[in-house]
């Protein structure tokens, strides 16, 4: 996104000026991280004229091109000279403030009397209209001119905001003389009973709704030393809302082992130019302090940060924007919310609070008019488990924003054998980790466990053949769908015969959209139960 650094109002693409106070869009923007691009702002610069050489031979139209090029040129010369007189309005105005404060009001007034200048004739008000009218003309022009971008520069709502420098933006900060020791497995679970555990190989689904379709956001905890966890994201970066498909995206935050203790803040936003830590914030979850803190009392001071790319700042520099407010506990017992697990659905305890968050730079709350800089009703759902409380929903009311965890996985001490045993049983498997591109055929590098478990299955059985039904939720019509069932159905067949040499004989495919749907589709997580994938044994 791309914001008016003058009111803060968002801009939309092709947009020259900010719709609410008009200032130009070139150098001026402060946007929201762009994983791996720039914010992209059309130039507000009108093309220059032809140069004499340049000029094409005379037609028939010639005289009018004449008249034009001249009244062009009257115009162009007029609002320069209408610029000039304005400067000089501003300069006498500002003078004439000047003289009048250093003055003081009550010298000025007492002159006044002395001179007999306390009523004003006739011919006086005549010339004070036509000075009016004057410094009205000059206004307008003047404010013509500030939306032309020559006017005075704007004050930055952001300038008072910390700013991330380029040469610490890569650097792990919770282990600057790289010397943390990585865990080993066995040391890598927390102690106690914890319902999903904080280990290498977790990994949480989060889903978004968008308008042409729910996006897949993968969270991987790939390394976890004694002082700091690595979390990778895989995913997809959107322009603008209208993107139907966006671009691949992945990126890697280091999450301070102090934090997960301690940290007040959470930050959820992944990108290859964002910073690789961001100091006393989570990821993933919320740190053992807050979920204390929320349980003991009921509240808590919770803080938001998301980082702000600027065009006019250096390559690789950017703001760290926070938001806070305090969160209540909304519900006295713990809310039951559904998740898929290891490929079963169901529910998990999590303690719900609710508040206002609001930016804590003054300048910002003073200046900004961008939906984000307003207060901003917020709801948490957190894991009710100490050793991980993890952030399973987290939503403001701002554009739709809304993380929600809708699938975990995570290692097992041995080797799942759910699909196997319920070919078994019952002939018939539903599938859930088998994950594509949004929009698309194309199955992800985080689909190859449940693949493999698919694949073993198979040649534990070898007289088996199986028929591959795919499935969507309902956005997107039927026919659009249908469509895209059948051809997800017939990848997964395609990955069982070249990655794991499954012969194409034992596998049939067929699809049935959003036919036959196991939950509604007018909830994120009923949507991620509709996408889904079934085996059925002949």
């Amino acid at each position: 996104m791309t914001y008016c650094t003058k009111c803060g109002s968002q801009l939309h693409e092709g947009q020259q000026f900010c719709p609410d106070c008009g200032m130009e869009a070139q150098g001026n923007s402060a946007s929201a991280a762009s994983p791996g691009r720039e914010p992209v702002t059309p130039s507000a610069i009108p093309p220059m004229a032809a140069s004499p050489a340049q000029t094409p031979e005379p037609s028939s139209g010639t005289g009018k091109k004449v008249v034009i090029t001249i009244l062009g040129v009257l115009l162009l010369a007029g609002l320069g000279v209408a610029g000039v007189v304005y400067v000089l309005h501003r300069v006498e105005n500002r003078v004439s403030d000047f003289t009048k404060t250093d003055a003081g009001s009550s010298s000025t007034k007492t002159t006044q009397e002395q001179s007999g200048e306390g009523n004003h004739n006739s011919g006086e008000s005549k010339d004070d209209n036509q000075n009016d009218q004057v410094a009205n003309a000059l206004n307008a022009i003047g404010g013509l001119m500030d939306r032309m971008g020559h006017g005075d520069r704007p004050p930055n709502p952001y300038e008072e905001l910390p700013v991330v420098s380029s040469d610490t933006i890569n650097k792990n900060l919770c282990d600057p003389t790289d010397e943390a020791k990585e865990l080993p497995e066995s040391g890598t679970k927390p102690a106690g009973t914890s319902r999903i555990p904080m280990e290498k190989g977790l990994m949480l689904v989060h889903a978004w709704g968008r308008k042409s379709g729910d996006s897949e956001a993968m969270d991987s905890v790939s390394k976890i030393t004694d002082k700091y966890v690595e979390v990778s994201n895989s995913g997809r970066f959107f322009q603008s809302p209208d993107d139907e498909h966006g671009d691949p995206d992945s990126a890697v935050r280091d999450v301070c082992a102090e934090d997960l203790q301690n940290a007040s803040g959470l930050s959820t936003g992944f990108g290859t130019d964002y910073p690789r830590t961001l100091p006393n914030t989570t990821t993933i979850n919320i740190s053992e302090a807050l979920l204390n803190e929320l349980k003991s009392k009921g509240k808590i001071a919770f803080r938001y940060l998301d980082y702000y790319r600027v065009q006019d700042m250096p390559e690789g520099e950017g703001y760290l924007h926070w938001v806070g407010g305090v969160l209540t506990r909304v519900e006295p017992g713990d809310v039951s919310l559904p998740v898929i697990i290891n490929g079963t659905p169901t529910t998990l305890p999590t303690i719900h609070a609710s508040g206002t968050m609001l930016v804590e730079s003054k300048k910002a709350q003073e200046l900004s008019k961008s939906p984000s800089d307003q207060p901003l009703a917020t709801e948490l759902y957190v894991l009710d488990d100490a050793a991980n409380p993890l952030v399973l929903l987290f939503k403001q009311n701002i554009n739709n924003f809304r993380i929600q965890v809708t699938e975990i996985h995570f290692p097992l001490p041995k080797p799942e054998t759910t699909i196997e045993q319920d070919l078994l049983k019952n002939k018939k498997a539903v599938v859930y980790g088998i994950y594509f591109d949004y929009n698309s055929d194309q199955i992800k590098k985080e689909s190859e466990p449940v693949l493999r478990e698919i694949a073993e299955a198979m040649k534990s059985n070898p007289d088996w053949k199986l028929i591959v039904d795919g499935h969507t939720d309902s956005i997107g019509g039927d026919a659009y769908n249908l469509s895209l069932s059948r051809r997800r159905a017939a990848a997964v067949k395609q990955a069982l015969v070249d990655r794991f040499q499954i012969g194409g004989d034992r596998l049939l495919t067929d699809g049935f959209g959003m036919r036959r749907p196991v939950d509604r589709n007018d909830t994120l997580e009923g949507r991620a139960h509709n996408r889904r994938v079934e085996l059925s044994r002949e």
